[in-house]
């Protein structure tokens, strides 16, 4: 009885953290180069307690790791723009100063003159530093991550290059999710890594949109809610079946 409750209960809470992700997902919907990254995995883990020693209960676990599928393809037009092909990802840095990575492509020049995304942070190049494109040149990215720079003031100038991207195949890796929605290696803590055997490139004048879809997040949601409500009838009708059988122990 007890193995049955322990299951169920432990379904209703993977359950809640479906719908928390589910939450999440649907106000990412908008967000260009958002990735999903949460799947349920079957565990198992010992009971400790009397009499249970031996016992082991299965139960779904949360993983974070990242799933690069490519969303849809969005075209801008700007040169700057890039949208990373295969399981190709693109070096930030973080807060912490750290190499993250991300699949965002809508690169501008920031304040302090740094190629850098929209959210804020600083693109890497492939050296690990910070790119300072010349002021006031026009910037083009090649297929493989090359930036270009042309002086417009120029009637005929040939494109200069200036500096690379730092592009990494991450196909033979696996990612999570940090708190900051930036990408690092699992298990691993921020930094560069190896890239993997496919070839990187990125396409320029298209960005990436999100792998959330809005109509397919909230079926999920409604069946999710039509599963909580039947798991927690489940746990009531186990629990009372219990207290039908310590009835019928006492009257034997």
């Amino acid at each position: 009885m007890d193995k049955g409750i322990y299951t169920a209960v432990g379904s209703i809470n993977a359950q809640r953290m479906r719908e928390t992700n589910s939450v999440h997902e649907l106000a990412n919907v908008s967000t260009i180069g958002f990735k999903k990254a949460y799947q349920m995995a079957l565990q198992s883990y010992r009971v400790d307690g009397d009499g249970f020693k031996t016992r082991f209960l299965a139960t779904n676990a949360p993983t974070g790791t990242v799933n690069l599928a490519p969303g849809s393809r969005i075209a801008t037009g700007n040169a700057t723009d890039i949208f990373m092909n295969g399981k190709t990802v693109l070096g930030v840095q973080n807060d912490a100063g750290e190499v993250a990575f991300t699949r965002r492509g809508d690169l501008l020049i920031n304040q302090n003159g740094e190629l850098a995304l929209v959210t804020g942070e600083p693109v890497m190049n492939d050296a690990g530093g910070v790119i300072l494109p010349p002021q006031g040149q026009i910037l083009n990215i090649s297929d493989e991550g090359v930036i270009y720079a042309v002086d417009p003031e120029q009637e005929v100038a040939e494109p200069q290059e200036i500096d690379r991207l730092m592009l990494r195949d991450a196909s033979a890796v696996s990612l999570e999710k940090m708190e900051d929605g930036l990408f690092k290696v699992l298990g691993q803590p921020a930094g560069d890594f190896e890239s993997g055997p496919e070839q990187v490139s990125v396409s320029s004048g298209q960005l990436e949109g999100s792998a959330a879809n809005a109509m397919e997040t909230m079926v999920e949601m409604m069946n999710g809610v039509r599963s909580f409500e039947m798991k927690m009838k489940l746990v009531k009708e186990l629990g009372d079946l219990g207290d039908s059988n310590n009835t019928l122990m006492r009257l034997s």
